[in-house]
């Protein structure tokens, strides 16, 4: 995990460096950790059934405009539109 977690850190700021970002990765993830994603539940009814099934879409909030800039000079493009997420294993309760 060491070895990984450096090989990422290293690739990463090598990357910042082509794009004359410096070469802290470090300092790039406190910047862009106030970018978020969330997953929204909706409850869908069709004809015919009994319950409603949910139907979960995955949406990112929209960073402010510093972070903003900074994923753009990077080439990062945030989703724009929500994705629907299959398979989502349900929330058990203790």
């Amino acid at each position: 995990m060491c070895f990984l977690t450096l090989t990422l850190s290293r690739t990463l700021g090598m990357w910042m460096r082509g794009k004359d970002l410096g070469n802290c990765a470090r300092e790039l993830l406190k910047e862009v950790a106030p970018v978020r994603s969330m997953d929204v539940v909706l409850p869908v009814k069709t004809e015919g059934q009994e319950r409603p099934t949910d139907l979960h879409l995955r949406v990112v909030a929209l960073p402010d405009r510093m972070v903003a800039e900074l994923l753009h000079r990077l080439g990062l493009d945030l989703p724009s539109a929500p994705k629907i997420v299959q398979n989502v294993v349900p929330k058990t309760t203790l």
